[in-house]
């Protein structure tokens, strides 16, 4: 590791004119560990928007975490299985909803009762769910109609709302499982959403929160107003965060922009390891597609060299993956490790026969484009051409995907930042589920039948594993995506800034912190000796 850092370094230096003497980042040891009057981050969320904001918002009973079964309790405390169709949960006594009314017993059932008139279809809760009872006022049960192993990670999306939210919008079945349709005191998470809005399909570009004081977590968050942006090409990130100060405290970036960041006077680079991966669905619903031949999207995946690709697009910031769901995952890591030496189903001059001339239409957001012209180049190398369609709004590329299925779609493959949202391999899978509009796969009855058993299982029992293998085997050998190396979480921080990302798809907003000399309640300009240029620092 600290080989590569020198030799990081040292490129930096040889394309620099000035001297650059770098140090390690000490903003930890002076971090304010209290909300302070006018504190303020500003922050680019490319993707998952509305999921990410839901969750700073709202409450749920448990919530995403990195741990082997992928949840921790939130607005519950404790919970029991009494049987397999049968769940109890306690709850806390101490949350409030942000506009000061009690959350009980009372606000989870009627909340059920709204969800279940609209529920995302994405996975099988909508079918296993029967009804939720109260039993006392801080203790509900839910009744399933069927075993279903994956409760526990489905509630992590299953968010509450007050009364007032429902008369003022009521309820709408949604696509992306998530309906803030409009600003106000209507949750129970850390931030209340003061303007903007994101549900999935319809977001604006930029998201006023403040601060939450009925928040039941002691003193967070520490942050008093966040500003969120969901619409900014790559070159205005980049500019905002590296050039300036005050426009941009924290950004996912390219990671073939790493050398802008360590090269800035204002910003500090931050890598670590993740859950998620780059979904690239491939269109087997477009009549006449040359992608409905299995050889076609073998060929596809068998040309491409992870190895290169990490080296040379991903620049180092991925890890080699043979199946769709990210190698770093709990659930993949085992079978990804002895799959990774696999041999090409094809030789070289299959390749050359089977992809030559081979035109695809590529949707994609620009922040995309440095894997692209690594695929590109080496996918060239059999005749394959691509023509892009590029974006800055990961809402066009959902609208694609959703909402031209009536037209059979206008496009071949469509990539998008799939971060793990559920902590269950169904982060990955959903996209292969005929079922639900996630999916460009026509049909495929023996993996819906395959996702009903996986439905039933929990996660701890060696069954499940078994079957998740099952599938990723099933997947890989009918090469319905095209699979891409496991990415690495890449941003950009203010260097007055302290966050620690999360492997799932969280922004933990509520546990970041600034020093006293960041620019929102900073008197006066910065002092010389905190432009210090800062080695990239790794968090495993």
């Amino acid at each position: 590791m600290r080989k590569y850092l020198l030799i990081f370094l040292f490129s930096v230096l040889l394309f620099s004119n000035d001297s650059i003497t770098y140090k390690y980042d000490q903003s930890n040891k002076i971090a304010i560990n209290k909300r302070v009057k006018g504190s303020h981050l500003k922050v680019y969320m490319p993707t998952l928007a509305y999921f990410n904001i839901i969750s700073l918002i709202n409450g749920t009973l448990v919530r995403l975490s990195e741990s082997k079964k992928g949840w921790e309790y939130y607005l519950a405390y404790k919970h029991k299985k009494i049987d397999d169709l049968t769940y109890d949960f306690w709850l806390r006594k101490d949350v409030r909803y942000q506009d000061g009314s009690k959350f009980d017993a009372d606000s989870v059932v009627y909340n059920f009762k709204h969800f279940m008139k609209g529920p995302f279809l994405y996975s099988n809760i909508h079918n296993a769910l029967d009804y939720v009872e109260k039993l006392n006022d801080y203790k509900i049960r839910i009744h399933l109609k069927e075993p279903y192993g994956m409760l526990l990670n489905d509630l992590c999306v299953v968010n509450f709302y007050t009364k007032q939210y429902y008369e003022k919008y009521n309820w709408t079945p949604s696509l992306a499982a998530q309906n803030t349709k409009g600003p106000g005191l209507y949750g129970a998470g850390p931030y209340i959403l003061a303007s903007g809005y994101a549900s999935g399909l319809k977001q604006s570009k930029k998201i006023v929160l403040k601060a939450n004081s009925y928040y039941f977590e002691k003193n967070k968050p520490y942050i008093e107003t966040i500003t969120i942006y969901t619409e900014l090409t790559t070159k205005e990130v980049i500019d905002k965060i590296s050039k300036k100060e005050g426009e941009l405290d924290i950004a996912y970036i390219p990671f073939n922009k790493k050398t802008e960041i360590v090269n800035s006077k204002y910003a500090k680079l931050l890598i670590s390891s993740s859950h998620s991966n780059l979904t690239v669905h491939m269109n087997l619903i477009k009549k006449n597609s040359k992608l409905k031949d299995i050889k076609v999207r073998q060929a596809l995946n068998d040309a491409l060299n992870q190895k290169n690709l990490i080296k040379f697009a991903f620049k180092n910031e991925a890890k080699e993956s043979p199946f769709l769901l990210s190698s770093n995952t709990y659930f993949a890591k085992e079978l990804s490790k002895k799959y990774l030496n696999r041999k090409s189903r094809f030789t070289q001059k299959q390749l050359h026969e089977i992809l030559n001339g081979l035109e695809l239409k590529v949707i994609t957001q620009d922040r995309f484009m440095f894997v692209w012209k690594g695929i590109e180049y080496q996918l060239s190398k059999y005749g394959v051409k691509l023509d892009y369609f590029v974006t800055s709004d990961e809402k066009v590329v959902l609208e694609k995907l959703f909402n031209d299925r009536k037209n059979a779609y206008d496009w071949d493959l469509l990539i998008w930042g799939n971060d793990d949202w559920n902590g269950h391999p169904w982060t990955a899978f959903f996209t292969l589920y005929t079922k639900a509009n996630w999916s460009s796969v026509d049909k495929d009855d023996y993996l819906v039948r395959e996702f009903y058993k996986l439905f039933a299982l929990d996660t701890n029992t060696p069954k499940f594993q078994k079957e998740v293998n099952k599938i990723l085997l099933y997947s890989y050998k009918k090469a319905y995506t095209l699979v891409l190396p496991s990415p690495n979480i890449v941003i950009a921080l203010n260097k007055e800034v302290i966050y620690k990302p999360s492997k799932m798809a969280l922004f933990p907003l509520w546990n970041a912190k600034i020093t006293p000399y960041h620019w929102s309640i900073r008197k006066g300009k910065l002092k010389k000796n905190r432009l210090n240029y800062l080695y990239p620092k790794r968090i495993k």
